[in-house]
């Protein structure tokens, strides 16, 4: 006979993989791939700034991007690139690394080119954070009071990438804190936009070819079926196929009017009788 405490075990693990074979809810990260597919295009928020607190409130922006994580990554990361692809980086220099860490110098025109505030950021190598994969970037130095980015990535499948930027700027100027905020918005909104045109430009050169290839490799091609025969009217033959030969016949070889050997014989005999 089983112990008690052996039966409370065995009941125990097969409650656990009940659990475990039972369906379960979709994931968030579905649930928001399909609010901002449907949307197609950036998804502006804001957030209470934390850590310290701000008067300014963080900008923000989602995106879905139809690229795998790692090809979106290698963008994000890329600091050294930003000015010629994110707006509105007019510098971005990567002036050290170190260990997973990037320094980066980055350089924004404001008040439409009439004074620029730049800063050198420490951006940190990937790490997770739940399900993301979170890269965030400090203030070192700069004439900007503060300066904070943090990328978030989601793989939502191996071929489509939620991606957020959340962005505070302190510029150190008597602008109202709205107004800033506003800025940072339309900032994060156009970065991420600009980082998923990127990505998916390079998706499709990737995937151009698999149709295509499959289809060869798999030498499952349907042969062409031949054509019919046409229709032929009554008394006539059928066109020869194409590659052919086509003998022709005994009437086709004597033309019309012109009289046969047989002809000419059966006239000698006539003119021989008489």
């Amino acid at each position: 006979m089983k112990k008690p405490w052996t039966l409370s075990l065995i009941a125990f693990s097969l409650a656990v993989l009940a659990l475990s074979l039972s369906p379960r809810p979709a994931r968030a990260a579905d649930a928001e791939s399909e609010k901002l597919a449907a949307l197609g295009k950036a998804l502006r928020y804001t957030l209470k700034t934390t850590g310290p607190a701000s008067a300014i409130d963080t900008g923000g922006a989602a995106i879905l991007v139809k690229a795998p994580l790692p090809a979106v990554r290698k963008i994000v990361t890329a600091y050294g690139s930003y000015k010629s692809f994110l707006r509105p980086f007019d510098q971005s220099r990567v002036l050290a690394k170190r260990k997973g860490r990037s320094e980066v110098y980055l350089q924004v025109p404001i008040l439409h080119g009439a004074a620029r505030i730049w800063t050198v950021a420490d951006m940190s190598p990937p790490t997770r954070d739940g399900a993301d994969e979170v890269i965030s970037g400090r203030f070192k130095r700069g004439n900007v009071a503060d300066f904070r980015a943090r990328w978030r990535l989601r793989a939502v499948d191996e071929h489509h990438t939620i991606l957020k930027l959340e962005l505070l700027v302190d510029p150190k100027l008597p602008f109202p804190p709205s107004a800033v905020t506003a800025q940072l918005v339309r900032a994060a909104e156009k970065a991420v936009t600009a980082v998923r045109d990127r990505a998916q430009a390079a998706a499709p050169a990737r995937a151009r070819s698999t149709p295509s290839a499959s289809a060869a490799s798999s030498g499952s091609a349907r042969p062409a079926e031949s054509a019919p025969a046409p229709a032929t009217a009554p008394g006539r033959s059928a066109p020869a196929a194409p590659g052919s030969e086509q003998r022709p016949t005994a009437a086709a070889e004597t033309p019309a009017g012109k009289p046969t050997s047989d002809d000419r014989v059966r006239r000698h005999e006539d003119m021989a009788s008489r």
